[in-house]
């Protein structure tokens, strides 16, 4: 383990990860063969972890993300929500949650779906008199649902390095995504009771039922982009790395429809794909090379037998590894995180025989965590940073961890009911 030091030290002295996991595994390599034979070897280990085919589903639906933001979606769907939710104490904050979530299951990034939802509906819910620390924190622990919720980039990552199906991964996660959006929602309609100057009275303008249903109209591309990816995966019409690029193209049907096409706007979706999927890419591949260190060292083996030499019980060790998500959530970005930690924990779990699927719907659920904690909190910052001077960092840190609470109790159930997460999967093998 004495390359995994350095790695970290490098990552906390902020250089980025890729290049921490790449000189490190690079050194490594190199150390333990000599100079020509490592080079050598590294250009094999690299051109491996590229030639996937598998990986030829990252940037598709991080495309189909990119082109349902281009079709303004989420506008539509904040807009739906609130006139169904206006008259209920609290609803532009269900509004925000429930909307958030739907966005989520076409987008697959926490960044884009608090970015876009602080745009749209924080200035409305402070100009209705909403507490700051609970509307910003809502948009903070609603767009972090992108990760739980199919398409997330997050289980895609975790099937291409641990080498589970990825169909599976997606369907299991849309149970628990949706406790976690429930949850929310409890836990705004608790605040509300408790605290009540926290809401404002709802609204007493009555929206005429023709008007609500017109509004749906704007829901319907989500669940059509649901249905099209999610049902086609768990009926077995084709597979994780073809639903991407299936989705990507109902996206574009979904923006030729809304009259919204244009040769500009399809540039930019692919723009920005392009430039993530690549940032991704070379994560990953970096990944490998460390990986590969950490394996052929003998370190991994080693480091699983003194685990399961400990003679703890499966769940204290599942609460330790816990705990180690948590406190990296605090230090990394939920990628990296996932990068660094799945080759050494991996065995573990296969020493202990948990279910690889349930596993890694609970890490995703951990890095949903690390996205809202404190120091790191990517949505933190970027609520922030679209919200400007409306609202504090602090505000919008003490907001989110008020949603904590109510995904703990989330991840408690998954803990003590992985049929929670396994069911859906399963019914996929049935079939």
């Amino acid at each position: 383990m004495i390359w995994f030091l350095p790695m970290m030290a490098m990552v906390l002295l902020s250089i980025p990860v890729a290049f921490s996991l790449g000189l490190a595994g690079f050194f490594g390599i190199v150390y333990s063969l000599n100079w020509t034979a490592g080079c050598s070897f590294i250009k094999t280990i690299l051109y491996g972890a590229m030639e996937s085919y598998a990986l030829s589903c990252v940037p598709m639906f991080i495309l189909m993300g990119e082109l349902a933001f281009q079709a303004g979606i989420s506008g539509d769907l904040f807009d739906a929500a609130s006139k169904w939710l206006g008259r209920v104490r609290g609803g532009m904050l269900l509004a925000t949650n429930y909307g958030c979530a739907l966005f989520g299951a076409c987008s697959g990034s926490t960044i884009a779906s608090a970015s876009i939802f602080t745009k749209i509906a924080l200035p409305k819910m402070l100009e209705k008199g909403y507490d700051r620390h609970l509307a910003s924190g809502c948009i903070v622990a609603a767009g972090a649902l992108a990760c739980m919720i199919p398409p997330s980039i997050l289980m895609i990552l975790y099937g291409l390095i641990t080498s589970q199906p990825i169909s599976k991964l997606l369907v299991g996660g849309v149970v628990p995504g949706i406790m976690s959006a429930v949850a929310y929602g409890v836990g705004i309609q608790v605040a509300g009771l408790v605290k009540p100057h926290l809401l404002p009275p709802p609204d007493t303008d009555i929206i005429p039922f023709r008007e609500k249903l017109i509004a749906l109209k704007g829901v319907f591309p989500i669940f059509f982009l649901i249905a099209l990816v999610i049902g086609g995966l768990f009926m077995g019409w084709f597979t994780s790395t073809a639903a991407g690029a299936i989705g990507s193209g109902g996206a574009i049907v979904v923006l030729l429809l809304r009259r919204r096409f244009t040769w500009k706007v399809f540039y930019q979706a692919l723009l920005q794909s392009g430039m993530l999927s690549c940032s991704l890419l070379i994560i990953i591949t970096f990944g490998n090379l460390f990986s590969f260190v950490l394996s052929s060292s003998g370190a991994i083996d080693s480091f699983v037998k003194f685990v399961v030499g400990l003679n703890a019980s499966p769940l204290s060790v599942l609460l330790l590894i816990i705990a180690l998500y948590i406190v990296l959530g605090c230090m990394i970005d939920p990628v990296s995180m996932l990068i660094i930690t799945l080759p050494a924990v991996m065995p573990i779990v296969a020493a202990y025989r948990w279910d690889p699927v349930w596993f890694g719907l609970l890490v995703i659920t951990l890095c949903e965590v690390g996205v809202i904690t404190p120091p790191v909190g990517m949505n933190v910052y970027t609520v922030k940073a679209v919200a400007g001077s409306s609202v504090t960092t602090g505000e919008v840190f003490m907001g989110a961890c008020y949603f904590l609470f109510w995904q703990a109790i989330v991840t408690a159930l998954v803990i003590a009911f992985p049929e929670i997460v396994t069911f859906v999967p399963n019914m996929m093998d049935a079939g």
